[in-house]
């Protein structure tokens, strides 16, 4: 008889996990992924990044995954988070890497963040990201650095990108010429800043002439090609630059 109970509890637990999981795999199904903050693909797409696996399809255990950060890593995005507002719904709220510039090369447009990695390539420049033109052989991967023949030139580039950032220089494009070089253009005002390892100097000057000097009205060029902390900074009217 115990042996018996024994075993029509057993079945019964079997039932009752059968019928747990059952009800779990059904009634928490994933229906619906929205995402918010996304700026470099659809809607659709990336809910399509998030739903690859069975795993991913049901909520229970999309939560285990992402508890153990075994989600989908993402590599134009600096992280992501995500919250359940019902028991079929994923909400996932992403934070990009951010472009902080673009280079124009043989008719290629590559976009990339503080540290060089391609976030977005072009056969047409995007509107209000700042460009760097250059004559020296460009080449990219998607979501890797980008790479350059010439290192040191790389270098210019991401120092000059982040220092522009940082202290918010409204800028249209940057000329590299054949000496490496570098020539800004913002508006009407030209501003050539050389070739240097680091820019700091330059452009933490700048920061605080360069909208005067264009609020002066018409075009001109700033040399800063031998600035030096505290040197007076002279702007030059000219017609045209």
């Amino acid at each position: 008889m115990d042996k018996e109970n024994k075993k029509k509890t057993k079945w019964i637990v079997i039932f009752c996990v059968i019928a747990v999981f059952v009800f779990c795999l059904l009634f928490f199904r994933v229906q619906k992924v929205s995402v918010e903050g996304n700026t470099y693909y659809s809607q659709s797409v990336m809910s399509e990044m998030f739903q690859k696996n069975i795993f991913e399809k049901n909520l229970l255990s999309f939560w285990i995954m992402d508890k153990l950060s075994l989600t989908p890593k993402l590599e134009f995005v600096r992280e992501y988070e995500v919250s359940y507002p019902s028991p079929n719904e994923v909400h996932v709220k992403l934070y990009e890497k951010k472009i902080v510039a673009g280079i124009s090369y043989n008719n290629q447009y590559i976009y990339f963040d503080k540290d060089g990695m391609v976030l977005k390539s072009t056969s047409k420049s995007v509107s209000d990201i700042p460009l760097f033109e250059t004559k020296t052989m460009t080449t990219f991967t998607m979501y890797e650095k980008v790479q350059m023949e010439n290192e040191e030139l790389l270098s210019q580039i991401l120092n000059l990108a982040n220092l522009f950032s940082h202290y918010q220089i409204k800028w249209d494009k940057v000329e590299m010429n054949e000496k490496d070089e570098a020539v800004l253009y913002s508006g009407k005002v030209k501003v050539l800043l050389g070739k240097k390892d680091n820019y700091d100097e330059q452009v933490s000057a700048l920061a605080s002439i360069l909208e005067t000097a264009k609020k002066q009205g018409g075009s001109g060029e700033i040399d800063m090609r031998n600035y030096k902390v505290k040197d007076d900074i002279i702007f030059k009217k000219s017609e045209v630059y």
